[in-house]
């Protein structure tokens, strides 16, 4: 399947996630935003999509890719001849159920093949409007990025995308659904766009300033503030039940607790939003949390507190899923050695693009090359083992609990850890 399925397509792929593709996507409006082209987004959300995957077209796809004789025949008999009908009170009786129905279309959900059938279903998608724009599919969720140096030509493209994607839907009998269907355009702060309008059938698409896409809020200016405000949100309700039960419960619990549903809504996403100003609100409430655990003191430091606890502190946290993003994607970073012929003492670090906007310095991509570059050399020779590394990084990170990224940044390596 994996020389079969787009590589647009982030659902229900081995190795891939929904930060995966969001990395794709934002890595992409970033760079073309530092090449000074204008984006714009159209997230697309699809009716039921499963329900809506028609046997007849999926059997016909799956011959085009191969699948033919008594193995078509199989699926084909797994899909048809199902039926349904609606029952009250779980009563089967005339009176109290709708009459039986033979299912024409859909995907068993909740099965193993279902998801399957569905990315196959919709796997031609990429290849009928891809026109040199950036797609990123996870499963039914249909994001596309439009980039342009020029304002004519941007609304053009945008429009013909819009109505060539709406177009590969309804060939597949998929239906688009226009309430939430919406357009984004990127922006830089001292740039303020001109409303391009997006059309299909005389219907424009909504304009967001900002939208959700897999769990993240983005803002048209990529500043991830909302993001940042409704993690703190989270948080501050969780800070709060732990308050409730310290003095009921051990500390081992309460560590326990907080990896649970704190560790998770801190670590979500961190690679993108980091590195904002707005990311020290959080920290701070990470602090409080900290203290709540170990009944310090508010005008106590809790580093100590994060080294015997072994809990990251959001900007160590950062600075590990940067490195591991590194080390998943080697392919997308080349070394100073690959570019040049020059024999310098950085020769074997990451190569360093120009950045033409603050953004694009501070996204995931050069993020990770700065971070990955400032290592303990011990630490960058053991890139090959994979376990082996992630394992010293976060032994390196747990000891130092650094505050901030400047702290990093003045870090001199003087001794293993």
């Amino acid at each position: 399947m994996n020389n079969i399925l787009e590589q647009e397509q982030y659902g229900f792929w081995i190795h891939s996630s929904t930060e995966q593709a969001a990395l794709t996507l934002i890595n992409g409006m970033l760079t073309a935003m530092n090449n000074n082209q204008m984006v714009g987004g159209i997230f697309c959300d699809l009716q039921k999509a499963f329900n809506y995957v028609n046997h007849k077209i999926l059997l016909e796809k799956l011959e085009f890719y191969g699948v033919e004789g008594k193995f078509k025949t199989l699926i084909e008999s797994y899909l048809t001849g199902r039926y349904k009908r609606v029952a009250l009170n779980n009563i089967t009786n005339n009176n109290n159920s709708s009459k039986w129905v033979l299912l024409k279309c859909g995907v068993p959900q909740g099965s193993i093949l279902g998801p399957l059938f569905f990315l196959i279903y919709i796997n031609d998608l990429p290849t009928i409007v891809n026109n040199g724009n950036n797609m990123v599919l996870f499963a039914d969720d249909t994001s596309i990025i439009i980039t342009d140096t020029n304002r004519r030509d941007f609304n053009v493209n945008a429009n013909e995308m819009y109505q060539d994607r709406n177009t590969c839907f309804e060939v597949n009998l998929v239906t688009l659904n226009l309430n939430k269907t919406q357009y984004l355009e990127f922006r830089t702060k001292n740039y303020y766009n001109v409303n391009t309008q997006i059309k299909y059938d005389q219907e424009c698409i909504t304009s967001a300033s900002e939208i959700k896409f897999l769990g993240l809020t983005i803002d048209d200016t990529l500043s991830w503030k909302q993001h940042i405000e409704q993690v703190f949100k989270k948080i501050c309700t969780a800070c709060y039940a732990l308050r409730n039960i310290k003095h009921i419960v051990p500390i081992d619990t309460l560590r326990v607790i907080y990896f649970a549903h704190i560790h998770s809504i801190i670590s979500y996403g961190i690679i993108f939003w980091g590195s904002s100003s707005y990311a020290n609100m959080v920290f701070i409430l990470q602090k409080k949390m900290i203290r709540i655990i170990t009944n310090t003191r508010p005008t106590d430091s809790c580093r100590e507190a994060f080294k015997s606890m072994e809990i990251m502190t959001l900007y160590s946290q950062y600075k590990l899923s940067l490195v591991l993003y590194k080390i998943n994607n080697k392919h997308l970073f080349d070394t100073n050695n690959e570019i040049h012929i020059y024999k310098t003492r950085n020769n074997n670090n990451l190569h360093h693009p120009i950045a033409n906007l603050s953004k694009f310095n501070k996204g995931a991509y050069i993020s990770g090359i700065k971070v990955f570059n400032h290592l303990p050399q011990y630490i960058k020779a053991l890139t090959n083992d994979h376990k082996y590394f992630k394992s010293k990084l976060k032994r390196f990170l747990y000891h130092h609990s650094f505050y901030s990224m400047n702290e990093y940044y003045e870090y001199k390596e003087d001794r293993r850890i």
